[in-house]
Order: C-alpha cells, then structure tokens, then sequence
C-alpha cells in the first residue's frame, strides 16, 4: 500500500531541519529535499499552523518547532523497559562513569531510545531519535547478532560500508564474521570503530521468548579511563542487561 506523498514530504522537512546547526530558509530546504519551493512553502505553512516548526521574525528561516519536543515523551513515561532502563543507565554513569545507550532497530539502522551522560571528562552525546550505523557501534552490532547471518547480509547491503574511521570494517563478510564471537559471549565490542580513542562495549535486551528487543551499550575513552578494562566493562553492561531481561520475563535457560 502506496503512503501518504505529503506526510512523507512533511517527515522529510522535520527531519532535515532537526539535523540542522542552524535555522534554514525556504530555497535550501527545497534543493536539499528536491522539491518545488512552492512545496516546500505549503509543508511550511502547515507545520508552523501546529508549532512543529517555527520561522524567524527577521531572517524568515525556519527552525525545529517547540511542539516537536512533546513527541516521543509520553513513551518514556509508559514504556516499561525505558523507565527501567532509564534507571539502570543513571546508575551506569554514577557508579562507572560510563555514557550509556539504549537502542533497537530500525530498517538498516540502529536508532537511540535514551542517552544518559556520565559526569566523566568526556561527553560522547547520541539524542533519541538520533539513528547510527549497525557496523560501527556496539549497539548496532547486537542487534545485527540478533538476527540470521541472512538477514544481516541484507541490511548491511553488498558494501562497502560507509567508513567512520581507519579501525571501521566497511566489508560487509568481516562484520559478518564477527557476528559468531558476539553470539557466543553474550556482547559486542568496538574499539575505535566510529569515534577514535573511545571503546563501546553492548549487550542484547532479551524478551521471554529470548528475542532481542533492544540493546543496551556503553561507551568510554580509554585515555580518561585506564583502570577500565574491556572485561570489567563487559561484565558490568552484561550484569545491567540481564536485570532489564529479567524484567521482560526472560531467563537464562529459554
């Protein structure tokens, strides 16, 4: 069933000037979506009418409106693993020190749920919503061992990946591989992989019957942290996703 052309053209324009670093006027929007500025002044007029999107007095361009802040809140409120998880990432980054993540998927991506910042000397800030690769992050790479080997071959696509760094795998057969070990310990790791100097270490969420419904991940910078072994962290990311899992009804012996 085909979708609604103009809510998909709407959804583009939010998203583009979410992602923007400043606000943006009615001919760029129109040749970055491809679209006539006639288009784009209706999708504007509209948006404005219900505050998602807001247009400056003296400039006339447009900015992210405040009404798009409410969406996703009520979620937080209400869904079960969030508010857990919420909880256990606060007490992630008090007790550890550590940046902590909750992600799923999401087509060919994986897409951030909650974002908690540790009080350490480095800031590494992923906002929900905000989608990230499947190669490249702890996270991504849980929930590509969640699926077929099949499966992850048809998300990551025929190659090459998109290269974040020198240490990013961008053969889609390498991260394939790697797919077996993550399964086998229970957690990924990514060293350097998407920022330099920064090792992220994930976990899977699992449902009763097993079935991944989120992962959970960390991330630090080795220089700031060098009492912080890959173990400890791993055991630690290990032991918080097992309390959210349980939560969920999941055992060890499904």
């Amino acid at each position: 069933m085909a979708g609604s052309q103009s809510l998909d053209r709407g959804i583009a324009v939010l998203e583009l000037l979410d992602a923007a670093p400043r606000p943006v006027g009615v001919r760029e929007i129109s040749r970055q979506l491809e679209l006539s500025p006639a288009i784009v002044q209706r999708l504007l007029k509209t948006l404005s009418e219900h505050n998602y999107v807001r247009q400056d007095d003296e400039t006339r361009r447009y900015s992210i409106g405040y009404r798009a802040l409410s969406l996703g809140t009520s979620l937080e409120r209400t869904d079960n693993v969030l508010i857990a998880a919420h909880a256990e990432l606060q007490n992630l980054a008090a007790k550890h020190k550590l940046n902590g993540y909750i992600g799923t998927l999401q087509g060919n991506r994986a897409v951030y749920l909650l974002s908690v910042q540790s009080e350490g000397p480095v800031a590494i800030r992923n906002e929900p919503g905000e989608a990230t690769y499947l190669h490249t992050t702890a996270m991504g790479k849980v929930l590509l061992a969640s699926l077929t080997d099949e499966q992850a071959t048809t998300l990551l696509g025929p190659g090459p990946l998109t290269r974040v760094t020198e240490a990013t795998m961008t053969d889609p057969r390498d991260v394939i591989a790697s797919l077996s070990d993550i399964r086998r310990l229970g957690y990924a790791t990514v060293f350097d992989e998407n920022i330099l100097g920064v090792t992220s270490v994930g976990a899977p969420i699992r449902t009763t019957s097993g079935r991944t419904r989120a992962a959970l991940s960390v991330a630090f910078a080795r220089q700031f942290s060098p009492e912080l072994t890959t173990e400890a962290a791993a055991a630690i990311v290990l032991e918080a996703a097992r309390r959210l899992s349980k939560g969920l009804g999941y055992t060890d012996a499904v």
